[in-house]
């Protein structure tokens, strides 16, 4: 029997493809492939040769799934001044790409210095569609707009629109406006809105399917460590926080090494002189990519983060390292 073979929709065309198909199946060969076709239950890998080979669908999802909603390092999407995501109008935020903490020198790259000159000035620009094309501009790449919980537009009672100053400075009308009903989860980014705009196609063959992205991930990430902090310094008996840990971060030299983690802690508050703080375990090299465990880790502990950048008697620490 002939099994009719069907032209790949825009779902199953990001979901079963080589990239997805190399991280699935180990020692996967992405060359000579003449064509990736579905029968059945089955991923059917076709050969210049004519040879074919079978894969189970469901490890290909499992591994386009993994890597679209995959964790980026801490600093990955923190903008100068480990700035976190700002807030924007409507419930959205500004996160911004990490330009400054992927190179010893990325302080200096052209999309950092704009992120430092925009970054207090995006809230002027009320239009959605022109802040993203400043936003995701193939010269700057800054970042992305990001609404995890979903737009909340304020709307007249009367007229159903939003009301937003005329004059572009960002404010809006509260007496005069009522919350509308919350919409879905939304990022900017290429790979969220593919999924948003084919999203049928996408729970046919993932059913239940939530369009995700690792902006996405991240901001929950993120939201997380800010929540766990903020528990620590509320239940510190009190209210005054003694256990806490500094940190710096210095970027990789190049882009085959990866960047450094420094840490100091101290039983004796943020403001101990610098002879009560001790390096965290100094014979161990700590990176980026283990910054979100170890920020965590500190904080079951009982111990809240700083950055030492923001501790003036510890500035001496930075030149040291």
């Amino acid at each position: 029997m002939t099994t009719q073979l069907l032209e790949l929709n825009e779902a199953q065309t990001a979901i079963y493809n080589r990239s997805n198909l190399r991280r699935a199946v180990a020692d996967f060969d992405e060359t000579d492939i003449a064509a990736i076709n579905l029968r059945g239950d089955s991923v059917v890998v076709v050969r210049i040769d004519g040879s074919e080979q079978v894969y189970p669908r469901q490890i290909i999802i499992n591994a386009y799934q993994e890597f679209t909603g995959r964790l980026k390092d801490f600093f990955a999407y923190l903008g100068p001044s480990y700035r976190g995501p700002s807030i924007w109008h409507n419930n959205g935020y500004i996160l911004f790409k990490g330009w400054t903490y992927g190179h010893a020198l990325g302080h200096i790259s052209t999309s950092a210095k704009l992120q430092a000159a925009w970054a207090d000035k995006f809230i002027h620009i009320t239009d959605q569609t022109k802040l993203e094309t400043l936003l995701e501009s193939d010269h700057a790449d800054l970042g992305h707009l990001v609404a995890p919980d979903g737009f909340r537009y304020m709307q007249s009672p009367e007229l159903g629109s939003a009301v937003v100053d005329p004059q572009g400075d960002g404010s809006e009308s509260q007496d005069e406006t009522t919350e509308s009903q919350e919409h879905a989860p939304y990022c900017s980014c290429g790979s969220f809105k593919r999924q948003m705009n084919n999203i049928q196609d996408f729970q046919r063959e993932i059913p239940g399917y939530k369009p995700t992205c690792i902006h996405m991930t991240w901001i929950s990430k993120y939201r997380q460590l800010l929540s766990e902090r903020s528990r620590v310094r509320t239940e510190t008996p009190g209210g005054t926080v003694m256990k806490c840990v500094a940190w710096a971060y210095a970027p990789p030299e190049d882009h085959l090494s990866k960047g450094r983690l420094v840490l100091l802690h101290t039983t004796c508050g943020s403001m101990a002189p610098i002879s009560h703080w001790r390096t965290y375990k100094p014979s161990e090299v700590f990176t980026q990519e283990h910054a979100w465990d170890l920020f965590f880790n500190m904080l079951e502990a009982g111990y809240v983060p700083f950055p030492l950048t923001s501790l003036p008697q510890l500035s001496t620490v930075l030149k040291k390292k």
